[in-house]
């Protein structure tokens, strides 16, 4: 029997919390809360809220309206200078792609 999206999410997710935390972060990771922040890292410099996603192909048209949202929780609360989003998206058999998203512009980080 294979994985159950949940699983598979979760795995993902270590994967963020390991990275933050091998850069320093103090990292807290938000289980099954459906927010719009699945791992959150804290530095003395930086506030990191991180969506995740998983996927066999990248297509970033599929996260539009996921992005959008989290756009949108940007402008209504007004955090654009406070915390700084990025989406995160495991492509199989690649590894992650990243995105920095603010207000009003997503770009890739490498």
């Amino acid at each position: 029997m294979g994985r159950t999206n949940y699983q598979r999410g979760y795995e993902i997710e270590r994967k963020i919390v390991h990275e933050l935390t091998q850069r320093g972060f103090l990292v807290v990771r938000s289980a099954g809360s459906h927010s719009k922040v699945d791992v959150l890292g804290i530095s003395r410099r930086r506030i990191l809220a991180v969506q995740s996603k998983r996927t066999k192909r990248l297509s970033m048209a599929a996260y539009r309206k996921e992005i959008a949202e989290i756009q949108s929780t940007i402008k209504e609360h007004d955090i654009d200078e406070v915390i700084d989003f990025e989406f995160w998206v495991w492509v199989d058999r690649q590894g992650f792609r990243k995105w920095k998203v603010t207000a009003d512009s997503v770009s890739e980080v490498a």
